[in-house]
């Protein structure tokens, strides 16, 4: 995960807040965790991870045994990240439209019909109760990510910034 991946995040985030801001109900299926990573759990309690970036108060790891596909969709990269040592973040990364339209349809039905702030742009919000969910693809890069963020912990990370 490098810098702009991070500022990806901070940017995300950003989005998210505003909505979060617009009374929401729940979407369906909201994850508890990742990858069966409880949201909180301490990264010492975890033994397959590798650190890939380290910054200020946040590290971010990848999972040395992590399979590098989502349902039937190709995966480039997932990253996970801790705050003060307790899970908050995934961020998967994968390239190309096939695997983009792979990835809408399985997350459209695991999570339902998110809110799609412009029609002509494919950036899709679901936010949560406690977890926000943000799939884009970029045509002119050919790639896109899916960022799960646990609220708690990222509001605790925004007010200590």
């Amino acid at each position: 995960m490098n810098t702009s991946h991070r500022k990806l995040g901070t940017r995300i985030l950003l989005i998210i807040s505003v909505y979060v801001a617009i009374p929401a109900f729940a979407f369906q299926n909201e994850p508890d965790g990742f990858r069966g990573i409880k949201w909180g759990t301490n990264i010492r309690e975890l033994t397959d991870m590798l650190v890939v970036e380290s910054g200020k108060d946040t590290l971010y790891y990848a999972r040395k045994t992590d399979n590098m596909k989502i349902g039937d969709a190709d995966i480039g990269q997932i990253s996970y990240g801790f705050y003060k040592n307790r899970f908050f973040v995934a961020l998967v990364e994968y390239k190309g439209y096939v695997n983009f339209t792979k990835l809408k349809a399985i997350l459209f039905d695991q999570y339902g019909k998110p809110e799609q702030p412009n029609q002509l742009m494919e950036n899709y919000f679901w936010v949560g109760g406690t977890v926000d969910i943000y799939f884009d693809y970029n045509d002119m890069l050919k790639s896109g990510n899916v960022y799960f963020s646990f609220r708690p912990i990222q509001q605790e990370r925004a007010k200590e910034r």
